[in-house]
């Protein structure tokens, strides 16, 4: 079907509006290290432009979601085997997605009080939840690659390379290096989105035969 062949390619939406959303539009926004003079100056002159970051980083969420149950229910061996992997998937994949969101409402707040003089006091706790919220989405997303990690290991449904890469990501996203894992986890869910997508066409071609 090609409902198919197209779900698995929400990944590659996924990633593309993150990253969008977190480096061009969003950019560098303030550090907790910053004075509250920095962060309340900064986020009253950016609004809009933090604004349409966290928008399109809501949308990047929607598209995980759909990636993640692609995924999940790709990831189906003989007589239900690998269902471990495959709700680790799927509870990793979700988690996320509300970390994102989390982190959004926390952009948008930072926002808002920029725009409506929130006090320095109130800036700075939110722009701290908002630097710190990278977990509430990373973490996850690393349980959701230890689940296709075990699920492609033990299924064959991806090749076996990109199930160890996973591996290594996912450990790699407890560790302090969990930034590069997380940025390295967006080209490991391109690639794992045009296989998906590639293998369910012949798939879908024998069945309608």
């Amino acid at each position: 079907m090609k409902s198919q062949r197209l779900a698995p390619l929400s990944g590659i939406a996924f990633v593309v509006l993150v990253a969008v959303g977190f480096i061009p539009v969003g950019g560098n926004t303030p550090d907790v290290n910053d004075t509250p003079t920095k962060i309340t100056s900064y986020w009253a002159d950016h609004h809009d432009k933090q604004v349409v970051a966290a928008i399109l980083v809501a949308l990047g969420a929607v598209f995980l979601a759909i990636f993640a149950a692609s995924l999940r229910d790709r990831m189906r061996g003989a007589r239900g085997e690998g269902g471990l992997w495959r709700n680790l998937i799927l509870i990793g994949g979700g988690a996320s997605v509300a970390g994102f969101l989390v982190a959004v409402g926390f952009h948008v707040a930072l926002a808002d009080g920029g725009d409506h003089h929130f006090s320095a006091d109130a800036m700075v706790a939110l722009n701290a939840l908002d630097n710190d919220s990278f977990f509430a989405f990373a973490i996850p997303l690393a349980i959701m690659l230890l689940g296709a990690a075990g699920a492609t290991l033990k299924l064959g449904v991806l090749p076996r390379w990109l199930g160890w890469t996973a591996l290594v990501l996912a450990i790699a996203g407890f560790t302090p290096v969990g930034f590069i894992s997380f940025g390295l986890t967006g080209i490991w869910i391109i690639i794992a989105s045009i296989l998906l997508s590639q293998r369910a066409a012949p798939a879908s071609a024998t069945t309608t035969a």
